[in-house]
Formats: structure tokens, sequence, C-alpha cells
């Protein structure tokens, strides 16, 4: 059983910053109520979403916390007649702070869920006011959800909907559509909640199966329903985003393949009703795609591939709603018929059947939206070695690959360059981004240089553009530079930042950061601290971090940081974990050990065996680290 966070519902207006944040823990939340699902097995994740809202305070969670974590002081009972569907809410001792309409709307979502669902199962949900499970909501944020998982074969997870389906269109459609073996090779998990509506676990357990949280009350306007009442200007419906974080424990998330529970690649049961053409599954966020539940014929929805959003809630393109990625200001966001046709899907049968509009076969799905949202960066490795000079960086160096993101599949991009240091790059139209001829300065603790990317679908004789995109680059001066990321002036926390230490002895810190951060330490014994989200740490020689001069990284997120190799000219033949009480490393080879508390990374790039002592390239990670070889790219 795993913990998977997938809480999103944040405002898509100007004021937010889009940025994801992670968590990685071993267990359960600490002071989890004792039926808990047991946090004995694999390591728990947990991934969530946080907006920051201008004008708007996160303050901090009320109430008493043990362990730090807020504890469940009441509950409440949601029941409706007709359905067999019981949500209990477990109020945290936070909500003592809320106002009094927070428990009633969220009562109210509640009962709005079983009012539309006759499936029998008991669903236990703790819920908590600017906190979830005892951690602080961040700045801004509207919702989270953290949902324990359970892992299931296909062939049962099949079986199951067989077994517990109505015989409403939507659930006929469904079956129909699910091949006999496995579509895709990974392992497939459900919510504890899921499970009891197939059939798979007790339908009335009394273990908990989910946290919910949500921000402060002057984000919201309450004392809404699905279909009535105004949402008052510059703030959000919270009966929506009520029933857009209860939905997500229920099921309604896509894992696209994700590698962080197991190492293996996990996928849902909403997985298998994402296409991106009918009769094409679509097993990825970045691609384009659409939910349907008869093969990919008729799309119910299309899918966010905004990175920060959510993989299983809806683009923007499908208006406002509850099940919307990003939220909308001032306006009511519904739970429409095709989110019920969803919810069909995913396990929970309807009160009085299906809401699936009649499929009507068409030849192509609607299309994503035309304009681009935005552009994905890949660093150019192979570069790094020439790209480092004494002062600064070199003359026309490639830095980086940029693609666009969103768009129509097949157009064709062009992208332009802005910022305060745009005079100092170049940007192809294919998007090489890379370094003036004159090169670029470094300073002393890091000098930033700040950047704009916009892609331009130019398919059409009406063009559209992305957003402006910020990356950051930081370089550093000659000698040891102190680099505090978030401090300096300008900088855009939740965007990509490559950073440039040049050489000596420096110490990077990307705490506060929230974006995919690029180390590039160069030469001399480094110290680096990541960021909340990816972390890649580049090298473009073995010089970079040898035995006598070695780097050490503090806080190595083995589920989600790399260490990239591909700048070393060497071809590795392996990559694995070292023997126990090894001496040598052999040729052409990258191993790792576990040794006094801490892991140590060893490259040999020569043609014989090396003494570990007088290896190639090492690199301290600080503490003990289940390295496996995705964490290592390289040659």
């Amino acid at each position: 059983m795993q913990n998977l966070h997938k809480g999103l519902f944040e405002s898509a207006d100007d004021g937010v910053d889009s940025s994801a944040w992670q968590q990685d823990v071993d267990a359960a939340p600490a002071g989890a109520p004792a039926d808990a699902p047991s946090a004995s097995g694999p390591v728990t994740v947990g991934y969530g979403d946080l907006g920051v809202i201008d004008g708007l305070s996160g303050g901090g969670s009320g109430g008493t916390t043990t362990g730090g974590t807020t504890l469940a002081v009441s509950r409440t009972q949601i029941t409706t007649a007709g359905s067999g569907l019981v949500i209990n809410l477990n109020w945290d001792s936070s909500v003592a702070s809320a106002p009094a309409a927070f428990m009633t709307d969220v009562e109210n979502a509640a009962a709005f869920l079983e009012s539309q669902i006759s499936t029998t199962a008991t669903i236990n949900i703790d819920v908590g006011y600017v906190e979830i499970g005892g951690s602080s909501l961040g700045s801004g944020a509207l919702g989270e959800s953290e949902t324990y998982l359970t892992s299931v074969s296909y062939a049962s997870l099949v079986t199951a909907l067989r077994a517990t389906a109505s015989t409403d269109a939507t659930d006929e459609a469904l079956l129909a559509s699910l091949p006999a073996t496995a579509p895709v090779s990974g392992d497939f998990w459900i919510t504890t909640a899921q499970a009891k509506a197939l059939g798979l676990s007790a339908a009335s357990g009394t273990s908990l199966d989910a946290y919910v949280g949500f921000g402060v009350s002057s984000e919201f306007t309450y004392g809404l329903t699905n279909t009535s009442g105004t949402v008052a200007a510059g703030t959000y419906d919270f009966f929506a985003t009520a029933v857009h974080e209860i939905t997500e424990t229920m099921g309604r998330q896509m894992l696209v393949g994700t590698t962080a529970l197991n190492g293996t690649a996990a996928y849902s049961l909403m997985d298998l009703t994402h296409y991106s053409a009918s009769g094409v599954r679509d097993f990825t966020q970045s691609t384009a795609g659409y939910n349907s539940v008869n093969g990919g014929v008729t799309s119910l929805g299309a899918d966010n591939t905004i990175a920060g959003g959510d993989a299983g809630d809806w683009a923007s393109s499908v208006g406002a709603n509850s099940f919307d990625a990003f939220a909308t200001p001032g306006v009511l966001e519904p739970v429409s018929a095709n989110d019920l046709a969803l919810m069909d899907a995913l396990g929970w049968n309807l009160s009085g059947g299906s809401t699936t509009p009649t499929p009507t076969p068409t030849p192509t799905p609607p299309p994503a939206p035309a304009a681009p949202t935005g552009v994905s960066v890949t660093p150019r490795t192979a570069t790094l070695a020439s790209l480092q000079g004494s002062n600064g960086l070199g003359g026309g160096a490639q830095i980086a690959t940029v693609t666009e993101t969103g768009g129509v599949a097949g157009d064709k991009f062009t992208y332009t360059l802005g910022g305060s240091a745009a005079a100092s790059f170049t940007l192809s139209s294919s998007g090489v981004l890379s370094t003036g001829s004159h090169g670029i300065a470094g300073g002393a603790n890091g000098v930033l240089k700040s950047l704009t990317i916009t892609a331009i679908d130019d398919t059409t004789s009406s063009t559209s553009s992305s957003p402006a995109i910020p990356i950051n680059l930081v370089v550093g001066g000659y000698g040891g530079d102190t680099i505090n990321l978030a401090s300096i002036n300008g900088i855009v926390a939740s965007a990509p930042t490559f950073i440039y230490g040049l050489s000596g002895a420096d110490t990077i810190n990307g705490t506060g950061m929230t974006g995919t951060l690029y180390f590039d330490g160069g030469a001399g014994a480094d110290t680096m601290s990541g960021g909340s989200g990816q972390n890649v740490y580049e090298y473009g020689a073995a010089s970079d971090s040898t035995v006598s001069a070695m780097d050490i990284i503090t806080n190595f997120h083995v589920a989600v940081d790399k260490i990239d190799l591909t700048g070393l000219t060497s071809h590795f033949a392996t990559a694995g974990v070292l023997a126990s009480n090894a001496t040598r490393i052999a040729a052409d080879s990258i191993g790792w050990e576990v040794t006094g508390g801490n892991t140590y990374i060893f490259a040999n790039t020569s043609s014989r065996a090396e003494s570990l002592a007088s290896a190639s390239m090492k690199i301290e990670l600080r503490g003990n680290i289940a390295l496996t070889a995705a964490n290592i790219l390289h040659n």
C-alpha cells in the first residue's frame, strides 16, 4: 500500500505560481489514526501542487498537534437516502479555526457525491483546514489530497469491474474497450476507497482512505451548490474545490507511468480511459490526450498537459468545471454529466443509471487547445567541458534545447527569446539556446541571467503563442563561491534553473527553489543542495569531482534526482552497486557503495580496472541512498 498525493485545484490567473511541491516519506504520515492502513512495505511517495495567489495569505494550521500531525478530534458521518455510499469526515483539530461554513460545505460536497452514486462503500477521509495530515499547506494553496493506494493485477481489476458494473451504457462501453491482457507494461494501483467500490476490499472497512486539506477562508466563497450561487470576485468556488479533492481520493487520478511508487511504471484505472486518438491509448501526460469510455471514439474531456497540474484533471479547454486542473476566480465550477460518467467508469455506479451522452462516432477526437502552453527544457551536456571558462561561460556554446508543450501534435513551432539578458544569448528557430559570441561573464556568489522563451505555432495563417516562460541562468565567479539561489534578486523559484559554479570549491544551495535545477559545479570540491523539485547534477569532465577534490550532494532525492554523466566522452559498459568489500572498479564502468553512512559513486573512464582509492571520478551523496541505474545518466 502506498500513499500518492495528487492534490491540485489552483488558480489559472496571473497571480499563481504553478510550481510543484514534492515530498518523500518512509511511512504513513506521522500521527495517523490507529486505523490508518499499514505503512509497512515500500516507501510511500507524495506529490502535490501548490499555487501562490496574489493578495491572499496562506496562514498556518490551527489546533494542536502531536508528533507534527494535527489530530482528528471529531467525525461526521454523511449518509443519503437511496445511496449505498457513506462518507465519514474526520475533522482535524485545525478545523476549529475554520468558519462554520467550511464544515457545512465539505459536508454538502460529500452529500452531493452520495446523491449521484449508488455504490455501497464507506469512505473515511481526514479533513484539515490550512493543513493536510499535519503538514501545512503552501501559501495560496486552494486544496490538496493524499490518498492511500493498493496494487492490483490487470486481470483482477478487469474481473472486479465486470463483477460490480451496472447495466448502464458507460460500464458496457468501458468493459468492451478493455483488452484481454494489459495494454501497457507496469503495475496497476487503485485507491483504497476505489478498492471498496470494486469489491476488492471490505466495503465497510474502517481504515483511513485519504487526507484532504483546504486553504484559508479568504480565498473562497462558501454556501454554493453545484449549479447555483454567486462566487465573489477574486475568490474561488469552495464547493467545487471540495468535490475536486474528494473525487481524487475516489480514484480520479492518472499515474501516467510514474516510477516513484516502487521503481516500476505505475498506472491507474483512469489511465486505461486515456486516449490520444480513437483506438490509440495514451499513457503519458505530455502527449495531448482525452478520456473516453468507448475506446477513444467519444471524448469526455481533454486532459491537462501543463506541468504543475495533475494528469488526471481536465484541461482548461473543458471550461469552468470542478475537475479542471486550474480554477478560475469569480465563477461557479460545476460537476458535469461527463464528469459523472468518468466517475462511473472508475468503479462508482451512478444513481438512476449512466448520464453518459450517446456516443457519436467521429473521425478524430476533439483536439487539444491549438495554442501552445509553454516550453520544456532539455540540457545539452556535450558542450559542458568547453562551456565553463575561468571567469564565465564561453561564447557560442549550446546550453539547452527547448520544445513546446501543449498545442496540436504535428504543428510546426518556432521560438523567441526575451528577458533582461536576452542580448547575451541566441535561440535558434528550432529551439537551441546558446551563449552569444562574447560569452557570459560570471560573478562572485552568482550572477543571474534572466531569460524568457515563447513558443509560436506557425503552422496556420492565424498563429498562436504560448506565455513567455522564464528560465534562470546563474554563473559563479573564479574561485570558491557561496550561491544561495532563492536569495538572488529577481530569480523565479519555479522556473528551470541552470547553475554554473566554474572553478573552485563552491557551495550551491537550492533550498526554496521549486523548479528543475541543473547543477554544473565545475572543477573543485563543490557542495550542492537541491531544491524541492527535480535536481540534475551534471558533469562535463571526470576531473569535476575526484577522490582528492570530491563533490558532495547533501539531499539527493532518489525518486526524481539524477547524476548526469552524459557530458563525459566516455562510454560506460555498466552501472550498478559495487560488490561488498570491493576495492576496485572495472574498466569503463560506474558503481556505487554505501560506507560510513554515506553513498559514494565511482566512475572509471579508463580501459583498465582502477582502485577505488584512485578512481577517475568520485561523488559523495550524504546519507544511505538506495540508488538505481535510473538515477545515473550516461553514454
